[in-house]
């Protein structure tokens, strides 16, 4: 089985970060590959749908039978506003 791995939007726009670039496009041929599941919450989603294109389009590279959706609970909410209010 393919290992599963969830990234943010940080990931993403590492990609084109001068620092990061270097080690985030080996992450990513890999990911064009197909050695992972990716998965994407709807935070990320709704971060993404807010950068800039180039951003949008490298995470729609992402090949569609690796992309996964996590959608949030009830659980992940209560513990995000735990978090959040510690």
């Amino acid at each position: 089985m393919k290992p599963r791995i969830y990234i943010d939007t940080s990931v993403v726009g590492g990609f084109f970060d001068e620092e990061f670039e270097y080690d985030t496009k080996k992450f990513f041929d890999r990911i064009f590959r197909k050695d992972f599941f990716v998965y994407f919450s709807e935070i990320s989603e709704a971060e993404v749908s807010l950068a800039l294109e180039y951003v949008k389009e490298l995470k729609d590279r992402i090949p569609k039978d690796c992309y996964r959706f996590i959608e949030l609970d009830d659980e992940s909410r209560y513990l995000a506003q735990a978090y959040i209010t510690e």
